[in-house]
């Protein structure tokens, strides 16, 4: 039988390695997420939402997803609903798609996506950009859904970059 003192010596070891793992504090941003084509409203699942979502994830980010509105409240109102849901940020993205058809099964897709990062506390923006995307010359392999993600993908890899620096 082994001595009481080193179970709890290799127990507490074990949480501390466990501590050690998890990030001291992880940074919460509230999700607003408008996806168009050609002026009309997608259902969702949205593909930019879930390129996101899943990047900041695995970024360490915990992601809440606002529910749908039209229209989307200023910033304020924005600032106020995170701050209401323990986040600290908001991140407000609005993709538009525009979509050309190539023949019988072949659809162009452009996007044009703009975003905004507001800070919860002070309602300030601290980041915005817009990105340009299509599926040309990738018309076969990239649908609505793939070019969506790797919106969403590009748009919090430049998320992250300005959450570092806050």
């Amino acid at each position: 039988m082994k001595a009481p003192h080193r179970i709890h010596a290799r127990a507490g070891l074990a949480l501390a390695c466990l501590f050690a793992a998890l990030p001291v504090t992880a940074q919460t941003v509230l999700l607003v997420v408008r996806e168009k084509v050609d002026a009309r409203p997608l259902p969702p699942p949205l593909a930019v939402r879930e390129g996101i979502s899943g990047s900041l994830f695995d970024a360490g980010f915990v992601v809440l997803d606002a529910p749908g509105s039209a229209p989307v409240p200023g910033p304020a109102e924005l600032a106020r609903l995170a701050r209401s849901a323990g986040a600290d940020v908001v991140l407000e993205v609005a993709t538009e798609y525009a979509d050309t058809a190539l023949g019988t099964d072949l659809v162009r897709i452009s996007a044009r996506t703009s975003y905004a990062l507001i800070d919860s506390s002070t309602s300030g923006i601290v980041a915005h950009g817009t990105q340009e995307a299509t599926n040309k010359d990738r018309e076969r392999d990239v649908d609505r859904a793939a070019l969506g993600s790797e919106i969403g993908r590009n748009v919090a890899i430049e998320v992250k970059k300005v959450m570092d620096r806050l």
